[in-house]
C-alpha cells in the first residue's frame, strides 16, 4: 500500500488500477491498468515509486512517435504500468 490516509482530506486510500488521460498537443492518450492508491473520500491519487516515471516515459515516448506521423485526434494505449 502507498498510503493509509488521505493527506488532502483524511480519508481512507485503496489500491486500485485506475486509467490515466494524458494530453498530448490536441490529442488524448488513455493509459490503462495504472496502479495506484486512491481516496474513496475525495478520489485524491497515490502512485508508487516508478510509476510517474514510468508514465512519463510513455508520453515522451507517444510525443516522438508523433512527430514522426500524422495522427488521428484520439490515439487509445493499452498497457501495464
Amino acid at each position: 500500500m502507498i498510503v493509509s490516509r488521505c493527506a488532502v482530506c483524511g480519508g481512507k486510500v485503496e489500491e486500485r488500477e485506475i486509467s490515466e488521460e494524458v494530453k498530448i498537443r490536441n490529442d488524448f492518450v488513455v493509459i490503462e491498468n495504472v496502479r495506484a492508491g486512491v481516496c474513496v473520500e475525495c478520489g485524491e491519487r497515490y502512485h508508487p515509486p516508478g510509476v510517474v516515471d514510468r508514465l512519463r516515459g510513455i508520453e515522451r515516448s507517444l510525443m516522438d512517435r508523433e512527430k514522426k506521423e500524422i495522427g488521428c485526434n484520439r490515439k487509445y494505449l493499452q498497457t501495464e504500468v
